[in-house]
């Protein structure tokens, strides 16, 4: 059963050593380089990272990182999100259902509203990358028509209307 948990010292090595398939390299950052945004972000920014390893049983097979953002702070979503920032299955672990399962979870964690109330899921991913828009769009969400600063095709999954 695939579930998420904080990242700790016990699985921080863990996180640290999941890579994606060569051909990913291009649509996803390091989680070394991820980790240290959130670590960055945690420590000056308003929007506080929510950060956990991706475990299928005792295993940790990806990582995932969101931020509760507020409207008034953002240049791409009109209402209050969590964005998903970084979202990744090891390449070891993947096509096995895992990326599925583990996106549904995430969506259970956010629909608590661990860092305040918010409308939507949002995320961003290169315009190439047909498997997240496969993934995502297999959730319900609908590309807004923005493309960020960095080229990435916004989506957002409405979850409180």
């Amino acid at each position: 059963m695939v579930e998420l948990r904080k990242i700790t010292w016990e699985n921080f090595n863990d996180c640290l050593s999941l890579d994606v398939t060569d051909d990913q390299k291009n649509f996803i950052d390091s989680n070394v380089y991820a980790l240290a945004q959130a670590y960055i972000a945690a420590t000056n920014d308003k929007f506080p990272p929510i950060a956990y390893a991706i475990y299928n049983g005792q295993t940790v097979i990806g990582l995932v990182i969101l931020v509760h953002k507020y409207a008034k702070d953002s240049k791409y979503y009109h209402e209050n999100c969590y964005e998903v920032v970084s979202f990744m299955i090891g390449k070891q672990f993947q096509g096995k259902g895992y990326g599925k399962e583990a996106f549904a979870r995430v969506i259970d964690i956010i629909k608590t509203f661990p860092e305040g109330k918010a409308k939507s899921v949002c995320l961003s991913y290169d315009p190439m990358n047909e498997t997240a828009r496969r993934l995502y769009a297999s959730y319900g969400f609908i590309e807004t028509g923005s493309v960020n600063d960095i080229g990435e095709v916004v989506a957002k999954l409405m979850i409180n209307k």
